[in-house]
């Protein structure tokens, strides 16, 4: 069968995209807050190397050497080439700091070439900040700060982890939480509404050396303040899982009812008396709708076969039936009309062919009835050993049978009566029909079946009654009593069995293969 959905696939499909929205929306914005933190990551960064190249530039002047004497701005083991840029460090993982306590240390201003250079970036730093709202720190090798865009001059900012990192001649960023006491700005406002704030360290090299660090801070896009300057797309978005959850739901509900509804008015169809047809579930039923139709397929096809067959069985009785009585029916209305005139010979004459078609009736019936609880009982099964009991089965004959079990089983698991009658009535066939010669009967397996060859040495059977060997009545010798009921009976047992009987013949006899 071609896989298919079941309903209970179906199901979960629908509660799994129930539970998945909420879900997928959770890690979205998990994912998304990651990435603005990010992409205000990278902002940072580039602000911070321009700003960090610049103070570089100022205290090359103040140093008294010219800046074109410093062409490589980071030492070579820590470039991979000529262009090495610092990679943002922030991920899906990101541990989220409390804000930094400052222990207020700080460091009386000093005219060394560090503090002149920053003095003279300090002012763009301020202007700078008037446009893209970071917060920029530039710190000596001792982590004092000697330019910023705020108020603290001259304090030291070594306790902070960046800055450490950074110092030591490494990249570094942070996240802490946002300690501000400011109402939160409009949507549409420049300032950030977000509960987040990056830091970034980045350290100055000169002569190999870290002579400095730039910290960057800046409040990182809230998801809201994203979503509300994308609005647009989101309500594209929106409108789209709108549309498509009633469609999905339809999808479900179409493919699970509508397969039913149609078995359904087929089968009412069919108990209103209209003439039987196929169920078709349809290409979108899942695999249980399916089964079902094939089975109600199966059931219809196997109770049309029974009507018929009753009918047919019926038409049989009532045929083979009307002869002993219209013969019985006949003899008595003539004993009961001249039983005066009649001798006593002719008086027995008629009753013996009375009795003798009420004998013919009786042995008819009990075969029919035979036949009948073959095709419409059940089978009881016991196991059989095949040596003794057909010892005892051949022992009642006195025609000459000889059997080969050479290649028998041993034992065979099936009904003994069925077995014994499938038998007999093949070597009682074997034997009218085989001229006195012997009847050679091989047991023998076929893909783990039994298989029973029955064979006589008679003239074979006709051309043109090959096809009628297993027809219910059909038979040769019906004045010599017989009801043409025997291999009818075969075959219904091998039918029971999922077996099969088949003949073949010729001049020289014919041989019956039974497989059970």
């Amino acid at each position: 069968m071609k896989r298919r959905w079941t309903i209970r696939h179906l199901l979960l499909g629908v509660n799994l995209f129930v539970l998945l929205v909420p879900l997928g929306a959770l890690v979205f914005l998990q994912v998304f807050d990651a990435y603005l933190l990010r992409q205000t990551e990278r902002q940072l960064i580039t602000e911070s190397v321009v700003i960090g190249e610049a103070w570089r530039d100022r205290l090359l002047e103040a140093s008294g050497r010219a800046s074109v004497e410093e062409p490589e701005v980071r030492p070579a083991d820590l470039r991979e080439s000529r262009f090495s840029p610092y990679h943002p460090v922030i991920n899906l993982g990101y541990d989220v700091l409390p804000p930094a306590e400052d222990p207020g240390r700080r460091l009386t201003r000093r005219a060394d070439p560090a503090a002149i250079a920053g003095l003279a970036v300090q002012p763009l730093l301020q202007r700078v900040q008037v446009f893209n709202l970071s917060g920029a720190r530039i710190v000596d090798a001792e982590g004092c700060v000697v330019a910023t865009s705020g108020a603290d001059e001259s304090a030291c900012l070594d306790y902070l982890e960046e800055v450490r990192e950074a110092l030591e001649g490494r990249y570094s960023a942070v996240v802490r939480r946002r300690n501000s006491d400011q109402p939160k700005p409009s949507l549409s406002s420049i300032r950030r509404r977000g509960k987040l704030r990056v830091f970034t360290a980045t350290p100055v090299f000169m002569n190999g050396e870290v002579v400095g660090a730039v910290r960057m801070s800046r409040t990182s896009v809230a998801p809201l303040e994203m979503l509300w300057a994308h609005r647009g797309k989101v309500v594209l978005v929106l409108a789209v899982v709108l549309v498509f959850t009633p469609v999905l739901s339809y999808f479900f509900s179409h493919a699970i009812s509508k397969p039913v509804r149609t078995l359904t008015r087929s089968a009412e169809e069919m108990a209103g008396g209209q003439d039987r047809r196929e169920f078709s579930a349809g290409p979108l039923a899942p695999r249980e709708v399916l089964i079902l139709s094939e089975s109600l397929n199966r059931m219809t096809a196997q109770l049309t076969e029974k009507s018929e067959y009753v009918l047919q069985f019926a038409s049989n009785v009532s045929h083979e039936l009307k002869t002993p009585i219209t013969g019985i029916t006949g003899a008595t209305e003539l004993l009961r009309e001249e039983w005066q005139r009649m001798s006593d010979e002719q008086r027995r004459r008629f009753l013996d062919n009375i009795a003798a078609d009420a004998h013919r009736m009786e042995h008819l019936v009990s075969r029919l009835l035979y036949l009948a609880r073959i095709d419409s009982g059940s089978e009881v099964s016991e196991e059989i050993e095949l040596e003794p009991f057909l010892g005892e089965l051949l022992s009642h004959y006195d025609a000459p049978v000889r059997p080969d079990l050479s290649e028998a089983p041993r034992t065979i698991v099936m009904n003994r009566d069925h077995l014994e009658t499938a038998l007999r009535n093949l070597i009682d066939n074997a034997v009218r029909h085989g001229r006195g010669a012997p009847v050679d009967v091989a047991f023998g397996t076929e893909d783990g079946r039994l298989s029973v060859s029955v064979r006589d040495r008679g003239a074979g059977i006709s051309e043109a009654n090959r096809s009628r060997v297993f027809d219910r009545f059909f038979t040769t010798e019906r004045e010599r009593g017989g009801t043409g009921l025997g291999l009818s009976i075969v075959h219904a047992i091998a039918r029971k069995r999922d077996g099969e009987v088949d003949f073949v013949t010729g001049p020289e006899g014919t041989t019956f293969r039974l497989v059970l």
